[in-house]
């Protein structure tokens, strides 16, 4: 009879802005496999426009305000946020969050575009409120995509900026 090794534990200081990514970056850790690179909260973008932007944490108030955003695509952005506010720590697939918005994929990266420059513009951050990472895929004629998951702790802040808008 063998005993399963227990998991030794060390502290790391973390910068206080980085904590829930990082709390993230674990629980990914926990259910990841070889093939699963980490997850990421800066949008999956090649431009280097907002590289000089800070990762800064998302609050109550930041969603309070992105919810009477007008444009359209952080309209979109809200049911996507919705949507993986109600399962935090599950990662949902681009092609689900499609379907699920009833939209065509190339809309969404669309709108995920116009979002990534409405964070950099309005909220001088580079960094989204969900994080994503690019897996295997059973969809057809696709290798890999992107899953998308928000925390629990975001997930909590965002549903009480839902609750008082």
């Amino acid at each position: 009879m063998t005993q399963e090794a227990q998991p030794q534990f060390v502290s790391v200081p973390v910068p206080t802005q980085y904590v829930t990514q990082v709390y993230a970056y674990l629980a990914e850790l926990t259910g990841a496999t070889a093939t699963t690179p980490p997850v990421s909260t800066v949008p999956p973008m090649n431009s280097q426009d907002g590289d000089q932007l800070p990762v800064v944490e998302w609050t109550v108030e930041d969603f309070r305000r992105l919810m009477i955003e007008p444009l359209s695509s952080v309209q979109v952005i809200i049911r996507v946020l919705d949507l993986l506010a109600k399962q935090p720590d599950t990662r949902v697939s681009y092609t689900s969050l499609a379907q699920h918005l009833d939209m065509e994929k190339r809309s969404l990266q669309g709108n995920l575009s116009a979002f990534t420059r409405a964070v950099r513009k309005h909220y001088q951050r580079r960094n989204w409120p969900m994080t994503w990472a690019e897996a295997p895929t059973n969809e057809p004629d696709l290798k890999s995509e992107f899953y998308y998951t928000m925390n629990t702790t975001v997930a909590e802040r965002w549903l009480r900026a839902r609750s008082r808008s």
